[in-house]
């Protein structure tokens, strides 16, 4: 019995072994190779895949204010927090690949191969590995001919040339794609059409195409969650070609699909907003939106609901309701930035199209506060939010101006009398707004809790006012307008003193803007401060006509260039013209007014402001421009070749080709004459004499520069190294050695390192460092065999991380650690750095022992 059970024993080991042979295709082994590559490696990698892409989708916060991506990929720095779990799905995967494929003659008999190499695939792309994610998805179609999944890696490879803007590549796998679409699994088609519509979007901004692929992903797709969200982008971009009826059903069938509340609800917002008020009646949309105000899931989301309703009352032509709307939009928003920054660009553009440009300003210059750098509004508010400041600072001398000179014809018994006058109506309309402004939060309040005691006095029960996070909020925006955003600290009262703290973090413009601000608030209601400007004698009165004159043609050139206001624009020329005609600004005003006229086609006004300036200053640049139009573009376009020819030179200067910077510079000076840049091209030139030629040479060239170029910065930096170089040769050169500094090269193809350094002391924290990179090291860079050696550097403990064959490779690894909190907060303790170096310039900075002068060229070279 003993014997048969060893013999049965022995049977069950040698058929499990010869199962596990990779080498014949037959019946058993492909059962084992199938069962096992599913359920020991695949099926842990998929678990893992899941899991992190859930994680990933809850992380990631849609900004439904702007067009909803059709996919979710992680940022830089969340890409890095999935290299452990994702080095850990490939490494599985490999493993089932090498362990149990069967292929032979091209044919794959283990079912699970594919889908481990696709598994593979979408590692490398949420580690941000294209060009691996790249060639895995190729591999996947391209290999496995006869498995219908093959056409999941061709759509996932579309998304990766999308993710690296390779347009031209995507749209051949695209067209690749589109004719074997009857080949595709129906299972796979939603996903290549939300895709193909991705493409359409990012490249080219092709909406009409994007909606068509967008109807074909809505229809194929199955599973809710994605349903949902495709649906929503379609119902965005039917809104963006103003197709209100199509984009309000389809805001709706969001609806019907019961996505998570923030979705809901944005649908619902969305819906008001897209909502075409002329083909039927918004009442039951108003109801439904006044009815979430009152639910007090939407206490965050009131300043959202208010912004829809203002938006449908503008679609009504009731703008005064539409402004009231807006400005409780702004008062109830607490954490909503972005919402508060949305609300008041709309309430400026509405400010602005009345025109009411002052007002305007105020409400752009407000936006900026909140609005995000990376929303595509940001920059065009903030260009027209300066040129509205100029504008306006311009008015304001104008206005102020233009009265003192009125002023300064009157009796000294009417002047005071005229100043009270306008002291008292400064303090009326002051403090209409005031008013203005709490009935606002009154109301306000009144939406967000009726039970809330009134802002300006009136008793009423409910909960205190700081509990309620509206008024809160309120409160807190009001203490930062007087006292500024401050940290708890004594004297915190001193306005003064915040002041000077937020005016010295300015840069000089918004100095001297901030300065004016303050100044003028704090004499807004000082009669002497508006007595003592008056001008008291002609000399006063012709500067206050100068500072009108100057404003005059400012304003004038703004309302022409910046807002195409061509009628304001030719209201103050024309003011300059006939008022100011012996000013500086006489021609270039006629000049305007010609442009002006040519523009609008006002021929017979446009030829007398052309003669007035050809008969009266026929040499003027003006008179030239008007005979040849592209003389001033003739000119830029020399400058910009002179600036495209240094940029050349410099390059030449930093790679240490220092002959051919001298010869690029005499080219120069034989192409170009004198230009602007005459004096760079000259300081370039003998910065490389001094690096090849001899000292008498460079001493001759540094002379030569001083006296061509008086009073250039240029200049100054010459005078500094002529003064050292007679120094040096005064002690014999010894000066020289000491000085000179070694030219690091920077090669992107070169092995690279690592390197974190501290300086040594008696703590030994800075060790522990070692034992952290270790294990991070093997946790997200598994793949790479990187080793970790320690040195010194005068003062220095180095860690050296090696293995890096490129710097791509290196500055991939440096972000990740220092956005790995166990890593960086160790060295930024010690105020170590972090830094890359190519080996040869390794072996420069050993030669020098000068960090500081590597990491000086580190971060002017590669600002990580």
């Amino acid at each position: 019995m003993l014997v048969k059970n060893i013999f049965r024993l022995f049977l069950v080991i040698a058929i499990l072994l010869s199962s596990c042979s990779t080498d014949k295709n037959k019946a058993l082994n492909r059962g084992f190779h199938n069962m096992t590559s599913r359920f020991n490696g695949y099926f842990n990698a998929r678990e893992i895949m899941l899991l992190e892409e859930t994680n990933l989708k809850d992380g990631f916060k849609d900004d439904y204010s702007q067009l909803l991506p059709v996919s979710i990929y992680p940022d830089e720095q969340k890409s890095q927090g999935m290299y452990a779990p994702m080095d850990k799905i490939i490494e599985k995967c490999s493993e089932v690949i090498e362990r149990h494929s069967i292929d032979q003659r091209k044919i794959e008999y283990i079912k699970w191969i594919d889908d481990s190499y696709f598994l593979i695939g979408q590692a490398r792309l949420y580690k941000q590995e294209y060009g691996l994610a790249e060639q895995t998805f190729l591999y996947v179609y391209q290999h496995y001919k006869k498995d219908p999944a093959r056409f999941r890696g061709l759509t996932w490879l579309v998304k990766t040339l999308i993710e690296t803007t390779q347009w031209d590549r995507a749209e051949e796998f695209l067209d690749l794609a589109e004719s074997n679409i009857r080949k595709y699994p129906k299972e796979f088609l939603g996903e290549y059409y939300a895709t193909a519509a991705d493409y359409n979007i990012k490249r080219d901004q092709d909406y009409e195409k994007a909606i068509e692929n967008l109807e074909k992903a809505v229809e194929l797709t199955k599973k809710r969650e994605g349903k949902a969200r495709y649906t929503f982008i379609l119902a965005q971009l039917y809104q963006e070609k103003k197709n209100f009826l199509l984009a309000t059903e389809a805001y709706g069938n969001v609806l019907k699909l019961n996505p998570d509340y923030k979705m809901r609800f944005n649908a619902r917002i969305s819906r008001a907003i897209a909502f075409d008020v002329k083909g039927s009646d918004s009442k039951a949309i108003k109801k439904e939106l006044n009815k979430m105000l009152k639910d007090i899931k939407n206490e965050e989301f009131k300043d959202q609901i208010y912004f829809a309703l203002a938006e449908l009352a503008l679609k009504e032509d009731n703008e005064p309701l539409a402004v009231e709307l807006l400005q409780k939009s702004i008062n109830t928003s607490v954490s909503n930035n972005k919402q508060k920054s949305l609300s008041y660009l709309r309430l400026a553009d509405l400010y602005f199209d009345r025109p009411n440009y002052i007002a305007a300003q105020e409400r752009y210059d407000s936006t900026l506060q909140f609005l995000p750098e990376e929303h595509p509004e940001y920059f065009p508010t903030e260009d027209k939010n300066n040129n509205l400041k100029d504008l306006v600072r311009n008015l304001k001398i104008i206005k102020l101006q233009d009265s003192l000179l009125v002023l300064s014809n009157l009796s000294t018994g009417d002047r005071e009398k005229k100043v009270k006058e306008i002291i008292e109506a400064l303090k009326k309309e002051d403090e209409r707004k005031k008013q203005a402004e709490l009935n606002n939060l009154a109301s306000a309040q009144d939406q967000t809790n009726p039970g809330l005691i009134n802002v300006a006095g009136v008793g009423r029960k409910g909960k205190w006012y700081f509990y309620n996070p509206t008024t809160s909020a309120l409160g807190i925006n009001d203490f930062k307008t007087i006292w500024g955003d401050i940290q708890l600290s004594d004297n915190w009262r001193r306005k003064n003193k915040v002041s000077n703290q937020i005016v010295e973090k300015l840069d000089p413009k918004e100095k001297e803007a901030a300065t004016e601000d303050s100044v003028e608030q704090a004499q807004r209601y000082n009669a002497n401060f508006y007595l003592e400007a008056i001008p008291k004698d002609y000399k006063e009165q012709l500067a206050a006509h100068c500072k009108i004159s100057e404003a005059l043609f400012n304003v004038g050139t703004i309302f022409k260039e910046s807002f195409k206001d061509y009628v304001n624009a030719i209201n103050s020329f024309e003011r300059v013209v006939t008022e100011y005609d012996t000013s500086q600004y006489n021609l270039p005003a006629h000049y305007q007014l010609y442009r002006i006229y040519t523009i609008n086609e006002y021929e017979e006004k446009a030829d007398i402001e052309k003669k007035w300036v050809q008969n009266n200053h026929p040499f003027s640049e003006y008179a030239y421009l008007i005979k040849n139009p592209n003389y001033s573009k003739e000119t830029k376009e020399t400058k910009e070749k002179v600036e495209e020819f240094y940029v050349s030179t410099y390059k030449l200067y930093k790679y240490g080709l220092y002959n051919d910077v001298i010869n690029s510079c005499e080219k120069a000076d034989r192409t170009f004459g004198k230009n602007h840049l005459k004096a760079k091209f000259d300081l370039l030139k003998a910065q490389s004499i001094g690096r090849s030629k001899p000292k008498s040479e460079f001493k001759g060239a540094l002379e030569k520069l001083i006296a061509d170029h008086p009073s250039t910065p240029e200049q100054a930096r010459a005078q500094e190294m002529l003064n050292f170089l007679n120094q040096q040769i005064t002690s014999g050169g010894a000066t020289q050695n000491k000085a000179q500094k070694v030219s690091y090269v920077r090669d992107a193809k070169d092995q690279h390192m690592v390197i974190l350094s501290a300086k040594q002391t008696k703590n030994a924290g800075f060790s522990i460092l070692k034992n952290k990179l270790a294990d991070f090291n093997k946790s997200s860079f598994r793949e790479i065999r990187l080793s970790i050696t320690e040195s010194a550097l005068e003062d220095k403990t180095m860690f050296l991380v090696r293995g890096f064959n490129n710097e791509a490779d290196a500055i991939k690894y440096l972000k990740a650690i220092k956005n790995n909190p166990a890593v960086s907060t160790i060295v930024s303790q010690f105020n170590g750095n972090q830094y890359l170096i190519s080996n040869t310039n390794f072996r420069k900075l050993f030669k020098t022992k000068n960090e500081e002068e590597y990491i000086e060229f580190f971060r002017k070279e590669y600002m990580l």
